[in-house]
């Protein structure tokens, strides 16, 4: 025991750098993912959440953000690894089927290590989703699927907006009669995009179209809106529900929980 909080305290000294180097506050996501296993089983946390991040970083802070997230609104506890040798993610069909018996992989060590009692696919289109649950009783989320739940929960009519030129499949399907209508912006097709100056101003655009046109929900098709804080942005602006997929990934994971204990 003494040597595993000897190296805990040591990987919290390190990473706490991080977060001040980032200006953020220390918490258990800014923790890496092996020692945040033994940080939460010292807490005596029994119950975390697998996240699969789809692309490759070593950056801490862009592989914990969506653990961050999570925390931050729903106080659901973390684990994060990303799948291997694709640090530009999923962009195609192609990069799509490389990396999905890498998700299922991942999806199984996760699935193995203590105190995980569900895993999440954190990407939009829930590559690989099928697959693992074909493989397993284990609870098993994505975040298309799980925007689609929180939205169709929240209202009619779901507006979805994204940054490819179709709605992710997976997310139609969900919404089922609920789905309004999808739009993105021709000029933010990359996540590297959403970091332009106006990036937030185009996007709200669109949403206030959107409503306009009878929308009582808007659905976020990209886990990147996360990362820019669009929610945020936008609920300053618009009346209307915002689901954002990285909480929507959270919330389904509290009321599964909830669902399983009776």
């Amino acid at each position: 025991m003494i040597s595993i909080l000897f190296y805990l305290v040591q990987e919290i000294a390190k990473l706490n750098k991080v977060c001040k180097k980032s200006k953020l506050p220390f918490h258990i996501s800014c923790i890496t993912t092996n020692s945040s296993t033994i940080y939460n089983q010292l807490k005596g946390v029994v119950e975390m959440l697998g996240i699969i991040r789809v692309l490759t970083t070593d950056n801490q802070d862009v592989l914990l953000e969506h653990g961050k997230r999570m925390w931050d609104t729903h106080e659901v506890e973390t684990v994060t690894k990303c799948i291997d040798d694709q640090p530009n993610g999923i962009y195609d069909s192609e990069s799509e089927q490389l990396a999905i018996p890498k998700i299922v992989a991942l999806a199984k060590e996760l699935m193995q290590q203590e105190g995980i009692d569900a895993v999440t696919i954190s990407c939009a289109a829930d590559p690989g989703l099928e697959e693992v649950r074909r493989l397993t009783d284990f609870t098993v989320l994505g975040a298309g699927a799980c925007g689609a739940t929180a939205a169709c929960l929240a209202g009619e009519h779901v507006a979805v907006i994204g940054i490819t030129d179709k709605i992710p499949l997976n997310i139609e399907k969900e919404l089922q009669d609920k789905f309004h209508s999808y739009t993105y912006s021709p000029a933010l097709r990359k996540t590297t995009d959403l970091f332009s100056t106006d990036a937030q101003e185009t996007l709200l655009a669109l949403a206030q179209e959107a409503i306009a046109a009878g929308a009582d929900v808007i659905l976020f098709a990209c886990t990147g809106f996360s990362t820019i804080k669009l929610k945020d942005y936008l609920v300053e602006h618009i009346a209307i529900p915002v689901i954002d997929l990285v909480e929507a990934q959270a919330m389904v994971y509290e009321l599964v929980r909830r669902e399983e204990k009776g």
